[in-house]
């Protein structure tokens, strides 16, 4: 079945995500104070650790600031949670639903994920005046950086969402997946850049980041809206991310086939 065909159904489940977000807006409202508070004691250590030096290694005190607040708030609302409902499914026994469904279940995943990120959008306008208020925001270097950064906030939210998908479809062989989870979020969080931006990380460790896909989640695009991009210019930067893009979902889809034969198998 084609996508067009199906477009009906995929609008249904990005509807119905963004319902979702807004029956628990107690929940993102206090996960915007607690940013907001992270985003604060961020930017008192980083002032603290340059003291008073108007630049360290030639990014300016301002930069950084300005990259500590918009990159917490950017991995906030790009965090993902589907790798929860892929395990919840498949637990209740629902995932045989959606294996179901004329539309290919990555699909599924990627239009709910979608909703996930349209359901945050109208908290921005809380959002922004909470981390100006907790840390600095600046408008882009030049204009080409506020739009190579527009093109890669996109692809670092389906970059996002592809690792979530691809961490999620281990439920498939493992029930449990708090350990697992627990050691992604925590590798996820540092490698993406947003509490030590890559600049300043011991060369070994650098090095071994950069062989990762996390810091197209943040570390790259806000490399390039503060006018200093990861790779050395814009376009090499977005050519980065895209190459993610496009390897994730090959391992996604090599892994859905993985998946879905283990379940057929254990259906049978």
């Amino acid at each position: 079945m084609s996508i067009a065909r199906n477009l009906g159904g995929l609008l249904e489940l990005v509807r119905y995500a963004v319902r979702y977000q807004f029956l628990y807006r107690f929940n993102l409202f206090m996960g915007i104070v607690l940013i907001g508070v992270q985003i604060y004691l961020l930017t008192v250590v980083w002032k603290a650790a340059y003291g008073g030096r108007e630049d360290v290694d030639g990014i300016a005190i301002g930069q950084l600031l300005t990259y500590i607040t918009l990159a917490n708030l950017q991995v906030f609302f790009l965090r993902q949670e589907l790798d929860g409902g892929i395990e919840s499914r498949i637990r209740q026994g629902q995932i045989g639903f959606d294996l179901s469904r004329p539309v290919g279940y990555p699909l599924q995943l990627f239009a709910s994920g979608l909703g996930d990120m349209i359901g945050k959008l109208p908290l921005l306008a809380v959002a922004f005046p909470v981390a100006f208020i907790a840390g600095e925001l600046r408008p882009p270097a030049t204009v080409e950086a506020g739009v190579g950064y527009a093109v890669a906030l996109v692809l670092a939210w389906v970059v996002s969402m592809l690792l979530n998908v691809l961490i999620g479809l281990v439920a498939f062989w493992t029930l449990e997946m708090n350990g697992f989870r627990m050691i992604y979020r925590l590798v996820g969080n540092f490698a993406t850049g947003a509490l030590i931006p890559l600049w300043f990380m011991p060369d070994g460790l650098r090095t071994v980041i950069e062989v990762l896909p996390f810091q197209a989640i943040a570390f790259v695009p806000v490399s390039i809206y503060v006018g200093e991009p990861a790779t050395g210019s814009v376009w090499t930067a977005l050519l980065l991310q895209g190459f993610w893009v496009g390897a994730l979902a090959l391992v996604i889809r090599w892994v859905w086939s993985q998946a879905f034969r283990h379940a057929v198998i254990q259906g049978g």
